[in-house]
């Protein structure tokens, strides 16, 4: 099935869907930074969730959500990206695949450091919600922005199949509710985080590039067949 697109050519609509999430993700990523910037709505709403204070750290429920957000730890996420890609270096027999891997990762913490760095705010433990506050890095979530974009990456380099896809975004998503539920992050922070994952995973996969088709194998004839085929045509 395709769609159409400008200039009569066609783009396969899985082309398409592999564009729309990124593409959503960046609308998002602008939407809720200028809120945060401006003291917007979600702003607004983030002092809601903590209105009644922190949730207990302690309990089955505190260790439950605890385990998941470990989806998010960079040394983790990122080690099993390392990993797929010297897989996929050694089935593609492409040294450059490693290689890009590698500067992607390094590049992708980079910039979601610079970005809690620069806006400095302040996390929901400190009883206030404040920017530019030196020695602070709530926003955006580093664990969702990691979860997003070395499990998405991950899942591209192994070659997932539908099923591991939707269980990836699962994580994914699970990772940003849970710094939330823990009360480690402001609601504006994971979803800024899972925005900027999502579009960094995004260029990632642009980046190391997909794995090479193989070439088709020319069709093999029988050559008493053609030998036949050939007196038939000569008569």
């Amino acid at each position: 099935m395709q769609g159409l697109r400008s200039g009569g050519g066609r783009l396969p609509v899985r082309g398409m869907r592999n564009r729309a999430l990124p593409l959503l993700a960046t609308l998002v990523a602008a939407a809720t930074t200028l809120d945060v910037l401006a003291g917007g709505l979600l702003r607004h709403a983030d002092s809601w969730v903590f209105a009644d204070g922190l949730p207990p750290r302690t309990g089955a429920w505190h260790w439950s959500w605890r385990t998941i957000v470990n989806g998010g730890q960079y040394w983790l996420v990122g080690s099993l990206t390392g990993l797929a890609a010297l897989l996929a270096a050694w089935r593609r027999r492409s040294l450059w695949t490693a290689v890009r891997a590698g500067a992607w990762l390094l590049a992708t913490e980079a910039v979601i450091r610079a970005a809690q760095v620069g806006f400095a705010r302040t996390p929901p433990r400190t009883g206030a919600d404040q920017l530019f506050t030196d020695g602070y890095l709530s926003f955006p979530s580093g664990h969702a922005a990691n979860a997003a974009a070395c499990l998405t990456v991950t899942a591209a380099l192994l070659n997932a199949s539908r099923r591991w896809w939707i269980a990836v975004h699962t994580l994914v998503a699970a990772v940003a509710v849970a710094v939330v539920t823990l009360g480690y992050h402001w609601p504006t922070d994971a979803l800024a985080g899972w925005a900027l994952g999502i579009v960094l995973g995004a260029i990632g996969r642009a980046v190391i590039g997909p794995e090479p088709r193989p070439a088709p194998v020319p069709e093999q004839r029988d050559p008493e067949a053609a030998e036949l085929s050939t007196d038939a045509a000569t008569r």
